[in-house]
C-alpha cells in the first residue's frame, strides 16, 4: 500500500521523530511511504517527498485566529492536489494541515492547546468555540492518540467542540536511545528539550539553588527564546547547558546521568523520558502529562511531584524510592517491536473501516 504522511519539518520535535518512527515501521511492514510536507522542511528526512507551498507560519495565538482560519482553508485545497494518488494518508499535524481522508494522530489536544490546562479545563470559552468551529472538520475521524494522556483530554473535550471519533487507537512512540543493562551511574540530573522556557526550564534556577548536584540541560535552540534562556540558567554555578548536541553525545549523558527532571506540566507523551527509562535514568516528573499517566504508570516506574519545592528531595532520595532496575525493564513496553505490532494492528483495522 502506498502510504502518506503529512507533516511539517520545520524543525525536529517529538511529532516529527513520531512521523518518522511511524514511517520505519511502515516500510518494515512492507509499505511504500511518501512524505507530504506543508512549507519548506528544515530538516532533511531519507524518505520520498513532496511539498506543498506554504506562505505563512501557524501562529497559535488568539490575535491571530481569523488569518489562521483563512490559511487553513488555504492549504486544505492546497493539500489536496498533492494526495490523490495515495492509498492511506495519515495526518500527523491536524492542528495545522486540515485534511479528514484516514487516521488523524492527536499529540495531545493540539486544536486547543494554549486555552486548556494540563487538566482539560477551558480557561477561556469565547477562543475554545471559536477553534471548535475551525476544526469541526475532524468530526468522524479516525483518531489515533499518543498516549492514555492524550485519549482522556479528548474523551473530555472533544464532544464540547462537536467532534465524534469513529473509530479511536492508542499508539505510542518507541524509545530512541537504550542500553542492554544498568550503565555505571554519575552524581549527575539530566534535563532534555527545547531550549525555550514553556518547557518549564523557570523552575531550574530555583531547584539548582537548593541542591547541591550538577544539572545537565541539553537542547535544541531553534526557539526565538533560546539565548536568553541560554544566558539567565548559564549564571547558575551548578547548571551546565550543551545546546545541539548530537546523538552520540546526548545517548552518553542519558546513559550516565543518575536522574532526569521533566518539568512541563502538559507534556502530551515525553519521548525525552522515555528514553530516559531506557537507559535506567530514574525519571522524576509533574503527577500530570503523558510522562506520568503512560510511562511511569502514575509512580510505579519513576517519581512524581505536585510542586516545585518537592524536586529537590526526591533528587536526593531517588535510590531509595524507587528501584533502578525495575525502572529499566519496564522499557520493553516501549520497545520497537511492540510499536511495529500496533502499527500492523492499526493498518488492519484502517482497511476495514
Amino acid at each position: 500500500m502506498r502510504v502518506c504522511i503529512l507533516e511539517e519539518f520545520t524543525r525536529l520535535g517529538g511529532g516529527q521523530i513520531y512521523a518518522l518512527q511511524l514511517a520505519n515501521a511502515l516500510t518494515r511492514l512492507g509499505h511504500e511511504v511518501e512524505f507530504v510536507i506543508a512549507g519548506e522542511p528544515r530538516v532533511g528526512i531519507n524518505y520520498p517527498s513532496r511539498v506543498v507551498p506554504v506562505g505563512f507560519r501557524a501562529s497559535y495565538d488568539p490575535y491571530s485566529l481569523l488569518t489562521n482560519y483563512i490559511n487553513f482553508r488555504k492549504l486544505g485545497r492546497l493539500v489536496g492536489g498533492y494526495v490523490g494518488d495515495c492509498d492511506l494518508v495519515i495526518n500527523n499535524h491536524p492542528n495545522f494541515i486540515p485534511h479528514n481522508k484516514g487516521p488523524i494522530i492527536l499529540h495531545g489536544l493540539s486544536f486547543v492547546d494554549f486555552v486548556i490546562d494540563e487538566y482539560g479545563n477551558i480557561r477561556n470559552k469565547p477562543l475554545f468555540w471559536v477553534l471548535s468551529r475551525i476544526y469541526k472538520i475532524y468530526d468522524g475521524a479516525y483518531m489515533v492518540y499518543n498516549s492514555r494522556y492524550t485519549m482522556n483530554l479528548a474523551k473530555k473535550l472533544l464532544p464540547k467542540m462537536g467532534i465524534e471519533p469513529n473509530h479511536e487507537y492508542i499508539l505510542s512512540p518507541h524509545y530512541t536511545i537504550s542500553t542492554d543493562k544498568v550503565p555505571e551511574k554519575e552524581d549527575y540530573v539530566l534535563t532534555v528539550g527545547r531550549l525555550e522556557w514553556n518547557k518549564g526550564l523557570r523552575a531550574l534556577r530555583t531547584i539548582a539553588k537548593q541542591i547541591n548536584r550538577k544539572f545537565i540541560i541539553i537542547g535544541r535552540t531553534d526557539a526565538k527564546e533560546s539565548r536568553e534562556v541560554i544566558r539567565a540558567l548559564g549564571t547558575e554555578r551548578n547548571i551546565e547547558i550543551i545546546p545541539n548536541a548530537d546523538e552520540k553525545t546526548k545517548e552518553e549523558y542519558y546513559k550516565h546521568a543518575s536522574a532526569y527532571l521533566h518539568l512541563k506540566r502538559n507534556e502530551h507523551f515525553g519521548i525525552a523520558v522515555l528514553d530516559a527509562i531506557a537507559t535506567a535514568t530514574i525519571p522524576i516528573t509533574p503527577k500530570t502529562g503523558g510522562p506520568w499517566t503512560d510511562i511511569l504508570e502514575e509512580g510505579k516506574y519513576g517519581l512524581g511531584y505536585n510542586t516545585i519545592e518537592e524536586i529537590p528531595k526526591l533528587i536526593e532520595n531517588a535510590e531509595k524510592l524507587i528501584d533502578r532496575e525495575k525502572v529499566h525493564k519496564s522499557k520493553e513496553r516501549y520497545n520497537l517491536q511492540n510499536f511495529t505490532n500496533k502499527v500492523k494492528k492499526l493498518m488492519e483495522t484502517v482497511n476495514h473501516e
